[in-house]
């Protein structure tokens, strides 16, 4: 359906504008063929007909897209879009924003382009784009992206057989058919999303630092406190076993250490940086003799916990920097004797088979 035609002075021109018949002197935008208009009706829409070439849908394209062309440029405001700009990892909205049209143009140059319109706004020069069938070129895009120029693109391609009416009603309210290629404030969204991820960067850091300076004074603490004491809080040592109790496999764990409070002698601090303490004493069994070597590490972040590699088969505890009994866990054990752990094996499969032994005659 044909609603927009040029007329004898070759302006665009709806079918609600103009003289019916032959009187519209009006002629096809896309094939430049004579028309006649048919707008003396009330129950069929009204249009313009061809009289000696067959309406094609470029004919169609080419009118409707030639009016929202000279529409917009032709308007004092313009109601944009909104905007949602993605920007690493964070997302900004822009709400529809009312500008005023200070100058409209068609048909505009911008480089070796040409845009649909070009908009003097309030805000700034804004490009339109009007799609009837095909999309921007890719090339185009491009350009428009890398060159930071604001373009928005409308789609009207489900208007071509609409109402005129349905046409302007799109052109004033383009939100829903309307995609930004580069909108007018995208650069302005990416400049507030910067600054709100380097606020957090330097928050994260300082908080980071108040942690460190935390886990420094409380190293310093828990040091002098383990020197004035000569004992240390151990948490107890478990190692995972498989065993079969009645020809069915079991998971266990032997427990190796029991958590206790342990004396040592000869405390001192190996090596003091600005990410950790690594500390050594010599433990001492129950009787006072001699046992193994102790290795005590305090951690001031993540990373440095991550980065830190125990000797093998050595005793290496670590400082969790939290309150407790034993604010410590296991980084690496020495490995038990055959016997200890056999026994530990033991102790753990009896337990196992009690507890089975104690569910079956309860359910029974």
């Amino acid at each position: 359906m044909l609603i927009f035609a040029h007329n004898k002075l070759g302006k665009l021109v709806s079918i609600n504008d103009v003289p019916n018949g032959k009187l519209c002197q009006c002629t096809c935008p896309g094939c430049d063929d004579e028309l006649v208009a048919r707008n003396r009706g009330k129950i069929k829409a009204h249009s313009f007909a061809h009289t000696s070439k067959p309406e094609k849908s470029s004919c169609l394209m080419t009118a409707l897209h030639r009016f929202a062309q000279e529409y917009l440029a032709a308007q004092e405001q313009i109601l944009l879009p909104s905007v949602k700009y993605k920007h690493m990892g964070k997302t900004k909205v822009r709400p529809p924003k009312l500008v005023k049209i200070l100058q409209g143009s068609v048909e505009s140059p911008l480089d070796k382009y040409k845009m649909d319109v070009e908009l003097e706004t309030s805000v700034g020069k804004i490009f339109i784009e009007v799609k009837v069938t095909a999309n921007c070129s890719d090339e185009k895009v491009s350009y428009i992206k890398s060159n930071k120029v604001a373009t928005l693109e409308i789609d009207l391609s489900q208007f071509l057989e609409q109402s005129i009416e349905a046409v302007i009603d799109a052109l004033r309210n383009v939100e829903p058919y309307s995609t930004w290629i580069y909108s007018w404030c995208d650069e302005a969204l990416k400049n507030e999303i910067e600054k709100e991820i380097e606020a957090e960067r330097v928050a994260a850091q300082q908080a980071l630092e108040r942690e460190i300076k935390r886990k420094k004074t409380t190293a310093k603490r828990a040091i002098n406190n383990l020197i004035r004491s000569g004992t240390i809080g151990l948490p107890a040592k478990e190692l995972p076993f498989t065993t079969l109790i009645e020809a069915k496999k079991y998971q266990l764990q032997a427990k190796v250490l029991n958590a206790g409070s342990w004396s040592f002698n000869n405390f001192q601090v190996m090596i003091d940086t600005e990410d950790y303490i690594l500390a050594t004493c010599q433990m001492l069994s129950k009787k006072g003799k001699e046992a193994n070597k102790l290795f005590i590490f305090f951690p001031y972040s993540a990373e440095a916990l991550r980065d830190f590699k125990p000797i093998p088969n050595s005793a290496v505890l670590c400082r969790l920097f939290r309150k407790g009994s034993y604010p410590y866990k296991w980084l690496s054990f020495p490995e038990p004797s055959p016997h200890k752990l056999k026994k530990a094996q033991d102790k753990a499969e009896q337990a196992k088979r009690e507890s089975l032994e104690y569910f079956e005659n309860y359910s029974l």
